[in-house]
């Protein structure tokens, strides 16, 4: 087994331990696809969010390795188009966004070294940043390496989405970034991506932090 198995193992249990369902593409209690073999490394179920978030898995101690992850965007598309079908337990299930996370993503950030981070306070000259996190819609804190990782990632997947119902995409993180003083411990895990929302008659993508 591979540093990146190890990595999902270790992902698997910090999702147990918050009551989030997590199944691993190969082993015991795995989830299968039909159509395709072209898949991530883990799906989790949030029953809070009532959805099913497939993840792509690095160790996330390697810059090139991370971006290599952005194929995320590929088994988006593929899920799409219609060229891959999950199941758990042999039922169909739909999925609800398709994320990146590593073994840092535990504490807030995908990348080992990613050591400079961006407060509240940082933002108040930036009405709109500072208005997403006051009003829950972004982490009070964030790595900065991991911010520009997101970013880049949302702006190669804008080229793909259309302005419909689709799958979201984004990253798992943890609720530690919440905390008004940031800490080097471990919180429950978090979701942060964009998906698309109806209200009333505003249908569009919306970048949201959930706790899973």
């Amino acid at each position: 087994m591979g540093k990146e198995h190890n990595v999902c193992l270790q992902l698997k249990k910090w999702f147990n331990t918050y009551g989030i369902a997590c199944f691993l593409n190969q082993g015991e209690n795995k989830f299968t696809t039909k159509l395709s073999q072209k898949k991530p490394d883990l799906i989790i179920y949030s029953s809070k969010l009532n959805q099913h978030i497939a993840i792509e898995v690095k160790v996330g101690n390697c810059s090139k390795d991370l971006y290599d992850a952005s194929k995320i965007i590929e088994y988006w598309e593929n899920y799409e188009n219609k060229n891959i079908e999950y199941y758990i337990d042999c039922e169909q299930i739909q999925i609800s966004s398709f994320a990146v996370a590593t073994l840092f993503s535990q504490f807030g950030k995908l990348f080992y070294n990613d050591n400079q981070v961006t407060s509240i306070d940082d933002n108040k000259n930036d009405n709109w940043k500072y208005y997403c996190k006051t009003h829950g819609l972004e982490p009070l804190w964030e790595y900065d390496r991991t911010t520009d990782y997101i970013r880049n990632l949302w702006s190669q997947w804008r080229k793909k989405r259309e302005r419909k119902k689709q799958a979201g995409l984004g990253v798992i993180l943890s609720n530690v970034l919440n905390q008004k003083v940031l800490t080097e411990s471990i919180d429950n895990p978090l979701l942060f991506d964009m998906q698309w929302e109806e209200q009333k008659n505003k249908h569009k993508w919306q970048n949201r932090q959930k706790v899973l």
